[in-house]
């Protein structure tokens, strides 16, 4: 189970985010439902993830 022990700045929103396990909740687009996402960080802690399907409502929320 995910620790959030830190907080990813995501499309302007703080973010909980598990750096040992790289997940992060991420609201969805549509519906705004907490997604938990697989993301990735560069050396600088800029955030990175290839897209995710809500699993509440099904929409794409593209590439971070």
């Amino acid at each position: 189970m995910p620790e959030y022990t830190a907080t990813l700045i995501i499309r302007g929103e703080g973010c909980d985010y598990d750096p040992e396990e790289h997940v992060a909740r991420i609201p969805c687009e549509n519906c705004g439902h907490i997604n938990e996402v697989e993301v990735w960080t560069d050396d600088a802690g800029a955030a990175d993830f290839s897209g995710f399907a809500c699993e509440n409502c099904g929409h794409w929320n593209g590439p971070g």
